[in-house]
């Protein structure tokens, strides 16, 4: 699954910067016109209200699943909800969390196989 989720994570990069891309030919780095156009229309609301409230939960979510698995490098996926959305941060997470799992499998399978004692183990 690990190779799954990062290719969601590129997709979910790529794709939302391809729409940013015209936004950002067409008007620049214009906060304030950003602003006027995600907050436009009902429907611009909507995708606005849930892109933030959805990025909030995933970054708590990222915070206390990393703390609790006790993860490294937690700060790219939040850097990627920051500054892509949800649609990048979450898959890479999943990744990152893919991968300390299955280390952490293989710890404990090594130290089974090795033996030690349950005292030993971490």
């Amino acid at each position: 699954m690990g190779y799954f989720y990062l290719g969601l994570a590129f997709l979910g990069a790529v794709a939302p910067y391809s729409f940013m891309g015209q936004f950002l030919l067409t008007h620049g780095l214009n906060f304030p016109e950003l602003k006027t156009q995600l907050w436009a229309s009902p429907i611009s609301s909507f995708v606005g209200a849930a892109f933030l409230i959805s990025s909030l939960v995933n970054l708590f979510f990222v915070l206390g699943e990393g703390r609790r698995l006790k993860m490294k490098g937690l700060w790219l996926p939040l850097l990627a909800t920051v500054t892509v959305g949800v649609s990048c941060g979450l898959p890479l997470f999943l990744y990152l969390r893919d991968l300390a799992l299955s280390r952490q499998r293989d710890r404990e399978a090594a130290e089974e196989a090795a033996g030690l004692p349950a005292v030993i183990k971490r």
